[in-house]
């Protein structure tokens, strides 16, 4: 750069560029489409793994096809789900009797030997895991377990070795144990694959995302993670569809993981981050990014004066220490490790709170698929909403808005009577206020850390954030003991969640901090608007 120049910052650049020019939206199609199977690969399990109806098989009596009157003298009724009971028949006075008579029973209840199911080619089925529910829902916490080691592994590629292997690897790896465990000849290699997948696999939605941010200035940042949460919602939505559609658990796990091949092979073709490039000191690569950027959108790489293009990064100041420095920084920054916390016990509230609703969704009706949609597609105005409201409103006031609604709605719904009438909206508001508060974390976490330590730090909150979704799964179990159990517990994290947001600053308006004196220097300033930070 000649001695004397302005510096030009790099968003300016990305404004020049033109965010929503040619070449951004080739590179949004290509990151959706893995935001899109990152959906498939962190919510299959809810269907793979889903609740079978099944009761026992009755000697003598399974003749009578068109005949179930018999059912009322020969089970005992689930009063609660108004169904056979799963586990448990009367006993049979006569066991040679074939004529399936109320005096053939005694009422006395015995465990089953055998049974009969509602879907001859489920998983519950085929391991033989009727009767032992904690088996079936431990599915969901061994693959979030996973997740929870994939966030930090993912992370430190990501910060090292840039963006797209980032993307590239986490794509190919899901592939890899998502096909293998397609073909499980037992339950322990069928856990062992989910943990494997999600372990070596479970960072591509964060890569991908950061990958997108990283494309566009401060002013399209709320907007492309809204496009990022809008495709994922897509792709769950068509989870419950295929659920619907395709019986066979095999068939199905085949059908979600095998396009993660396409990514594999294109991601190598993409452009890095310039961003990136920039936080390691590849200025060069950089400038050629973001010059080919420029003739893909038809524009004079002269004139965006790519020679001016500086960097806190590439001072003399930050060049003296490496990566170590950098590291140590960071742990000595009590402002850093505030954000840290409260950002991890943010996302753990969001991950438990969100998977909570959408699991428990399934016996919000009698259909399971159209509720599970139901409450999928409610966070599509919730997508549309967080564009406006954290542009006017700041990221604070939002997030403390979202997280008492969630609270409010979650103990009415809890301790309401249960009716169609106010029950199901009840449980669609808190729904929708939690995945509002959920693509507010997700934005706001990636604005308060520095350029080469983000995708480290977020991945950090992000698995700590797990917590919430390794016992997500687990919180059907809990209304056994008393059905309202689950949306108490969502509606206190929620609150709580809402006292620690006031302890955070203010990002509305900001551009992304690239060192770590710049996050910290985000609670010594005022947004452009005026908002003061704490």
């Amino acid at each position: 750069m000649e001695e004397g120049k302005k510096e030009i910052n790099l968003d300016s650049i990305l404004e020049s560029l033109g965010p929503y020019g040619r070449y951004n939206l080739l590179n949004f199609v290509l990151l959706l489409y893995p935001v899109l199977l990152s959906s498939f690969f962190e919510c299959g399990f809810i269907f793979e793994a889903q609740e079978q109806n099944y009761r026992c098989e009755v000697d003598g009596c399974e003749l009578r096809f068109n005949d179930t009157s018999w059912l009322q003298y020969a089970i005992p009724l689930d009063v609660e789900k108004q169904r056979p009971q799963s586990c448990f028949m009367y006993e049979q006075a006569n066991v040679t009797s074939q004529q399936c008579l109320p005096e053939d029973f005694i009422n006395k209840t015995v465990p089953c030997e055998s049974f009969v199911y509602e879907n001859d080619y489920s998983f519950v089925k085929e391991f033989n895991l009727v009767c032992q529910e904690w088996k079936r829902a431990l599915v969901g916490t061994i693959h979030n377990s996973g997740m929870f080691v994939a966030m930090l592994f993912t992370g430190a590629i990501s910060d090292r070795f840039g963006r797209k292997v980032a993307v590239g690897f986490s794509s190919c790896a899901s592939f890899i144990f998502g096909f293998a465990r397609s073909f499980s000849p037992s339950y322990l290699f069928f856990v062992a694959m989910h943990f494997l997948e999600a372990g070596f696999g479970g960072g591509l939605y964060p890569s991908a995302y950061v990958f997108i941010v990283e494309l566009v200035g401060l002013k399209q940042r709320v907007i492309v993670s809204a496009m990022c949460n809008m495709t994922f919602v897509i792709g769950v939505v068509l989870i419950a569809l295929l659920a619907w559609v395709v019986d066979n658990w095999r068939t199905y796990i085949l059908i979600l993981y095998c396009p993660a091949t396409i990514v594999f092979v294109y991601v190598w073709f993409m452009n890095e981050s310039a961003r990136w490039l920039l936080s390691k000191g590849r200025r060069d690569e950089a400038i050629d990014v973001l010059k080919r950027a420029a003739k893909i959108n038809n524009l004079d790489p002269r004139s965006l004066d790519l020679d001016a293009l500086g960097d806190p990064l590439l001072k003399p100041q930050n060049q003296t220490g490496d990566k170590k420095s950098q590291m140590y920084k960071a742990i000595r920054s009590g402002i850093i490790w505030k954000r840290v916390a409260i950002c991890s016990f943010l996302w753990m509230t969001c991950s438990l709170v969100y998977y909570g609703f959408s699991i428990n969704s399934v016996s919000l009706s009698s259909n399971r698929y159209v509720s599970f949609m139901l409450v999928t597609l409610v966070e599509i105005p919730a997508y549309i909403v967080v564009v406006i409201v954290l542009d006017k409103y700041g990221r604070k006031k939002t997030l403390l808005t979202t997280y008492l609604t969630c609270t409010v709605m979650s103990l009415l719904f809890a301790f309401l009577p249960r009716s169609d009438y106010w029950s199901i909206p009840l449980y669609l508001v808190g729904k929708w206020s939690v995945t509002l508060a959920y693509s507010s974390v997700y934005i706001y976490v990636s604005e308060v850390f520095p350029t080469n330590m983000r995708q480290t730090l977020i991945s950090v909150c992000s698995t700590a954030g797990r917590i919430g979704s390794l016992i997500a799964p687990l919180t059907p179990l809990l209304s056994y003991y008393h059905k309202s159990m689950p949306t108490v517990i969502f509606g206190a994290m929620c609150f709580i969640s809402s006292t620690l947001v006031m302890m955070l600053p203010e990002t509305r308006n900001m551009r992304l901090p690239d060192t770590i004196e710049e996050a910290e220097h985000l609670s010594r300033m005022k947004s452009k608007n005026g908002d003061t930070t704490d």
